[in-house]
């Protein structure tokens, strides 16, 4: 554990927002890990994600909630929207990552569901992209509207650039509690094997196949066995689940190639990650509408 320190600051800090605002790259660039996963499509995070930055002084565990849509009627969407509001709660502090130029009637949406009774800071991310005189003045006008929401801070940030990063650290940490550390100091997640391998593979499909099937598949990992035979190596394996027979060949692809690709992508992150020589097997399962199946979604863990 961290050492006793009578002054230890210590927390659970939620991060919210619309998709593909940049709140998982926040808390990755923060923690120094790709403890959650980022690509390009909406609501890659299903699941709460932990990161977990620890200090001699103080720890503070990041909330990775998924994206808010408030358009997509799907029940797996209803359920992803209900995990992160829930989320958001309990926390000692909560972020909401805006893009800086711009305010969408979502953003508003979601500022008005956060807690009032728990300090919020708004986080304007993509600074980097403003480059204009009119950029600046675009991001200016909405800072009004924000502070009707009565936020703590509004920070402008870059996590591209890792532009006031540190500051964020600092101002999260004046809201922290004194207490005991909640995770050993070399927790960087408390996230299982089983869920960090099926989140790796579900990254590269979405990268390897496009954004027809991101609300259509999800991975379950069925195996995983270290040190097979007395070897280094990790016999994992997996079955990758789609909502549609036509998906399948989209998956797979001709003769085997996308399969093989998204195969080969996971097992070089899986071998740097487990630190061992990855034995890899896929399998594509249709599971017919999975993500409107209540009974599917409390199997995978979207409650």
């Amino acid at each position: 554990m961290v050492k006793k320190n009578d002054n230890f600051l210590t927390g659970y800090v939620g991060i919210a927002g619309r998709p593909n605002v940049g709140k998982s790259s926040l808390m990755n660039r923060i923690i120094g890990e790709p403890v959650s996963i980022v690509t390009r499509k909406k609501q890659t995070t299903r699941s709460p994600v932990l990161g977990i930055l620890s200090s001699q002084d103080y720890q503070i565990a990041f909330i990775d909630n998924p994206g808010i849509d408030f358009k997509n009627k799907l029940l797996l969407n209803k359920r992803l929207k209900k995990i992160a509001f829930s989320n958001v709660i309990y926390t000692s502090a909560n972020i909401v990552v805006l893009e800086a130029k711009t305010l969408f009637s979502d953003d508003l949406k979601i500022l008005s569901n956060m807690p009032e009774d728990v300090p919020l800071i708004i986080a304007l991310n993509k600074i980097d992209k403003i480059k204009s005189v009119s950029d600046k003045e675009a991001m200016y006008k909405i800072v009004p509207e924000l502070e009707k929401f009565k936020p703590v801070n509004i920070l402008p940030i870059s996590v591209k650039k890792s532009y006031q990063l540190e500051l964020l650290v600092k101002i999260i940490k004046t809201y922290l509690p004194v207490g005991e550390p909640l995770f050993e100091n070399t927790l960087i997640t408390d996230q299982n094997l089983y869920f960090r391998i099926s989140e790796i593979i579900r990254k590269n499909i979405i990268n390897c196949v496009g954004d027809e099937l991101h609300y259509n598949i999800a991975v379950e990992v069925t195996k995983l066995q270290k040190g097979y035979a007395r070897s280094s190596c990790t016999i994992i394996e997996a079955t990758i689940f789609t909502s549609k027979l036509s998906h399948k060949p989209m998956i797979i692809g001709e003769g085997g190639r996308k399969l093989k690709a998204i195969r080969l992508r996971s097992t070089k992150e899986l071998k740097i990650i487990l630190g061992t020589n990855i034995h890899l097997s896929l399998w594509v399962k249709l599971m017919t509408c999975w993500n409107k199946n209540p009974s599917f979604l409390n199997h995978m863990g979207i409650t």
